[in-house]
């Protein structure tokens, strides 16, 4: 049940998360955060399995940071997504991770944005979303997006992509986590503003 989506600017990407955790027809949480830091400047939203989620995302993120220490370099975000994906496809025969990612950074002075699948799918794009959410948002993103975004346009965009859900989305999903990449660094942001 699990809603990411994500757009990416002239100078930004933007990544969505709803913050519920589910099991079975049971809400456990409402404020889980499935966005995760990478490092300074690449975010990776999941959607999938809390248990899944979890792991996948620890073991993302240390790799990503031992490759940094080891060879005194980060990786770049296409770099990051490229490993992303070979893990999950590697995963598909020896301990499947069921999860999606949306991979998010900002390097070589422009935003990246990454769709990648639980079988290892890589897509680069600058609209994307995963879960039921894709019914919904996909085509306001495609409505309303053109190629030099602004971060106030972006915000909107995804603020329609959340009233959307709210309102035709027959599972409830009232809260959102909202996480802007810019060359600065991430920030988070509230949608409710």
């Amino acid at each position: 049940m699990d809603s990411a989506f994500g757009l990416a600017g002239k100078d930004f990407v933007i990544l969505v998360t709803d913050s519920a955790v589910a099991y079975s027809i049971v809400k456990l949480k409402n404020t889980e955060d499935k966005i995760v830091n990478l490092d300074e400047n690449k975010l990776m939203a999941m959607s999938g399995e809390s248990a899944y989620r979890l792991q996948f995302s620890d073991y993302i993120a240390r790799n990503i940071a031992l490759f940094k220490y080891r060879n005194g370099t980060p990786l770049n975000t296409q770099e990051c997504a490229s490993f992303i994906r070979s893990e999950l496809a590697y995963g598909i025969r020896n301990g499947p991770y069921m999860v999606n990612c949306l991979i998010a950074g900002f390097d070589y002075d422009q935003p990246q944005l990454y769709w990648v699948d639980y079988m290892g799918t890589l897509q680069k794009s600058v609209k994307a979303a995963h879960g039921y959410a894709a019914h919904f948002v996909l085509s306001t993103l495609d409505n309303f997006y053109k190629p030099e975004l602004t971060l106030q346009e972006g915000i909107e965009i995804m603020k329609k992509c959340v009233h959307e859900l709210k309102t035709r989305f027959l599972i409830s999903q009232q809260n959102f986590v909202c996480k802007i990449v810019t060359k600065e660094g991430f920030q988070v942001y509230d949608l409710e503003k």
